[in-house]
C-alpha cells in the first residue's frame, strides 16, 4: 500500500475477533489521520463502521439507500425495511 490515496476493504470484520478487529480499526484511523488515505468500507458490522465512518452510506442493490450518521442510519425505515423487514419493524412498533 505505497502512497495510496484510496484503500476499498470488503467485509473486513468477516471471521475476525472483536480484539484483532479493534486493532484493524486503530490502523484504518491512523492510516486516515497521518497519510490522509481514504478507505471505503464494505461492512455489515456497524459497531466497527461506527467507529470508523462518518458518514456512513447504507446501499442495497447497487444503489444508496440512505446517508448520513449512523444513528440516522439505524433509525432510517427504509434501511429497516429493505435489511430487517417490514414484518420485523411492525413487530418493534406494536411492543
Amino acid at each position: 500500500m505505497v502512497d495510496a490515496k484510496i484503500v476499498f476493504l470488503d467485509e473486513v470484520g468477516a471471521g475476525v475477533n472483536r480484539t484483532l478487529l479493534g486493532t484493524i480499526s486503530d490502523a484504518i484511523l491512523r492510516l486516515n489521520q497521518e497519510r490522509n488515505y481514504t478507505f471505503v468500507v464494505i461492512e455489515h458490522d456497524m459497531d466497527f463502521i461506527g467507529k470508523l465512518c462518518d458518514p456512513v452510506i447504507c446501499m442495497a442493490e447497487g444503489k444508496v439507500l440512505a446517508e448520513g450518521t449512523l444513528a440516522e442510519i439505524k433509525a432510517n425505515e427504509r434501511v429497516i425495511e429493505a435489511y430487517l423487514g417490514t414484518g420485523l419493524k411492525n413487530k418493534a412498533v406494536a411492543q
